[in-house]
């Protein structure tokens, strides 16, 4: 381990001395002591020293805190060295943030007590220091909203995602409450969830807004509650906007009956790793999003949580290449072997004291929206095949006519081309009245609005074939959603006698 080393600047030859004996005498490196300014400035640019002994007065046109002022920016703790008590000089010498004083004459124990609490506090800011840049970057690149509220639900803090989310930019939210986006029904939700804070509980739930352009948006939140001095001050929230999720939640809904809901979406994974992929820590969320508990990760590799062992090396040489990643997609694999689609935002950060290089990053789950996605696109791969294989004739059409026909339709009709007769409208394949004598386009224009009002219905009709001929039926119409499109499909089957 090297040893510390202090630098000694005093005018005093004899103090100068003593101090450097005594430092010595407790392992520390201390060079030479220094008796001016000038000189000081010279050897701290040149040695850069980990602590510095400085008297006030020096017998020089450079004093002591004029050193202390010059080196702010260098992010090395100065403990002063004074004779004079005088408030004015103390004053100023607060000015450039030391990390102690002592008195002449001072002892030998008050000397190494105030050096070691100086390395002590030294060592702690930095840390603190190091915790602010990791919340600060984490705050800036997160995708998720992150904000603060007081007691009455005004906005103290909001990062950039957080208010994109909510329709506008920082500024926006100065004397802004939440209220303000909120109907009475999901006011009275807020203020439910208020009482767990009180209570000091976090709770997660979902919370409809209304931007101040009138667009609706849903949020998953989770709520925590923030206290100082053990006195409830408000409420820190982290949110993402589910409004897609939802909407696309709803159009699988029309699209198969059979599938009601999908998961509520989670909310993102926070990591940070060594650069060869261990894990210093996750967030708790990590156990909504899969079998893992938070303390079976930390200290396992996240690169052996790859579903394709080749996938992590894709994904470091662009991590490495450009420093950061934001929505890149990968696949995990799960506790019990199951792939776990996610898209990951990550940023390599150096600490600039041990220069040790690690990673940071976000996970967000998006396997629910890959599987509704294939679902969806089965779902429809089977009805083609129902309808392109069925016996009877089946066609589709919108409100403006046929859009599409299976081969029994174009065979009960007389077509070879599936064009032409795409291009024919209902009154082309019928007669131009029923048996009843009423316009069969009258009565086809009724039908079409009934069935897209009750769903389906089912009637005889007489049809005309391509050669002219025409021919008794038994038709069946239903109304449903493709596609996201509102059509009508008909199923035609041909009888002997329409009377029958």
């Amino acid at each position: 381990m090297c040893k510390k080393q202090i630098l000694v600047v005093e005018d005093e030859v004899v103090v100068a001395e003593d101090i450097r004996k005594i430092l010595q005498s407790y392992d520390y490196d201390v060079p030479e002591a220094i008796s001016t300014g000038e000189a000081a400035i010279k050897s701290i640019d040149k040695k850069r020293p980990d602590l510095i002994l400085l008297d006030i007065m020096l017998r020089d046109k450079l004093s002591g805190i004029d050193v202390a002022k010059y080196i702010m920016d260098m992010n090395i703790p100065v403990i002063y060295l004074t004779a004079y008590s005088d408030k004015d000089i103390i004053e100023k010498a607060k000015a450039t943030g030391p990390f102690g004083y002592l008195i002449k004459p001072f002892r030998e124990r008050e000397l190494v007590a105030t050096i070691q609490m100086a390395f002590f506090k030294h060592k702690m800011g930095q840390k603190l220091k190091e915790s602010e840049t990791k919340f600060r970057t984490l705050v800036e690149t997160t995708d998720e909203g992150i904000c603060m509220f007081d007691t009455e639900d005004y906005f103290i803090f909001i990062n950039e995602a957080g208010a994109k989310i909510f329709g506008g930019v920082i500024s926006d939210f100065e004397d802004t409450n939440l209220s303000d986006y909120l109907n009475k029904y999901n006011m009275d939700k807020v203020l439910r969830h208020h009482k767990l804070r009180k209570e000091n509980k976090s709770s997660r739930y979902e919370l409809e807004i209304i931007r101040k352009d009138g667009r609706k948006r849903f949020l998953n939140i989770i709520g925590s509650p923030r206290f100082e001095n053990d006195k409830y001050v408000g409420t820190f929230g982290i949110f993402n906007d589910i409004t897609e999720k939802k909407m696309a939640q709803l159009k699988l809904k029309r699209t198969m009956d059979s599938y009601t809901r999908i998961f509520e979406n989670i909310q993102d994974v926070y990591y940070e790793t060594e650069f060869d992929g261990t894990i210093l820590e996750i967030s708790p969320s990590i156990e909504h999003d899969s079998s893992y508990t938070r303390r079976e990760l930390i200290g396992k590799s996240m690169y052996n949580l790859y579903y394709d062992e080749n996938d992590h090396d894709l994904f470091l040489t662009k991590l490495t290449k450009d420093g950061y990643v934001y929505d890149y997609e990968i696949v995990l694999e799960d506790k019990d072997k199951t792939p776990l689609t996610c898209t990951i935002n990550s940023k390599i950060i150096k600490d600039e004291c041990s220069g040790k290089v690690r990673i940071i990053g976000s996970l967000k789950n998006i396997t629910e929206q890959r599987e509704s996605e294939n679902a969806r696109q089965e779902y429809e791969k089977r009805y083609r095949k129902l309808f392109e294989f069925s016996i009877d004739a089946v066609i589709l059409m919108d409100e403006n006519g046929f859009i599409d026909c299976n081969n029994a339709a174009l065979k009960l009709f007389g077509f070879t081309n599936k064009t032409d007769f795409l291009h024919l409208y209902l009154a082309d394949i019928s007669p131009s009245t029923q048996e009843n004598n009423k316009s069969s386009r009258k009565i086809a224009e009724a039908y079409i609005r009934q069935t897209f009002k009750d769903g389906c219905m089912k009637f005889k009709w007489i049809y005309k074939k391509n050669n002219g001929k025409t021919f008794p039926t038994e038709v069946w119409l239903s109304s449903l959603k493709l596609d996201g499109k509102s059509l009508i499909q008909g199923t035609i089957r041909e009888i002997a006698d329409i009377t029958s």
